[in-house]
Parts: C-alpha cells; sequence; structure tokens
C-alpha cells in the first residue's frame, strides 16, 4: 500500500518503486478483521515531511468503516546506490505534499 501511495504522488511508472528505507513501524490494533467483514480499505495521509524522512499513517477499516488498525510509518529517503540517506529533492517534497 505504501509504495502505491509514493508510486502515486511522486508520479513514477507502473513496475517503479520509490527509494526509502523504513525506519519505524508503529502499529495500533483496534479491532478484529473476519473473513466475513468483507474486504478491508486501506488509506494513507501524510504525516509530516522531514528533511529526509516522510512520516505517513495508514489506517485499515472494515468495509462498514470500522477502523482495524492504525499504522505510522516513518521512511528515509535513500540514495539507491548503496543505502546512503538523502534529502528529499524540492520535487519530491512539492508532490508528497500536494
Amino acid at each position: 500500500m505504501l509504495d502505491a501511495w509514493f508510486r502515486e504522488r511522486l508520479e513514477l511508472g507502473e513496475n517503479r518503486v520509490w527509494d526509502y528505507v523504513a525506519a519505524r513501524t508503529t502499529i495500533e490494533y483496534r479491532s478484529e478483521l473476519r473473513i466475513a467483514d468483507g474486504p478491508a480499505l486501506a488509506t494513507v495521509a501524510l504525516v509530516r515531511l522531514g528533511t529526509k524522512s516522510v512520516t505517513t499513517r495508514t489506517t485499515i477499516a472494515a468495509a462498514d468503516g470500522r477502523v482495524a488498525a492504525e499504522l505510522e510509518n516513518v521512511v528515509v529517503a535513500i540514495d539507491g546506490k548503496g543505502g546512503a540517506s538523502r534529502a528529499l529533492t524540492d520535487a519530491e517534497r512539492a508532490a508528497l505534499d500536494g
């Protein structure tokens, strides 16, 4: 889900991914999801842009709108050549914040 969000926001091609590493993920479980609940819906929202990091909140909900879990992800942009962190570009900041 998070890769798809980055792909859409950054207008990457279908088979491309944005180079990042997950620095922290926090999960808060709210309620159980069962097969009988039907398909779950996940949404991603921007929480914060740092110099090198992006914090997002992913909400997973049942078809009836009941929230099952909330995840906060902090990811750090990397150079893609060896894993060194790098600053977000102005273009990335504008696309992610928009």
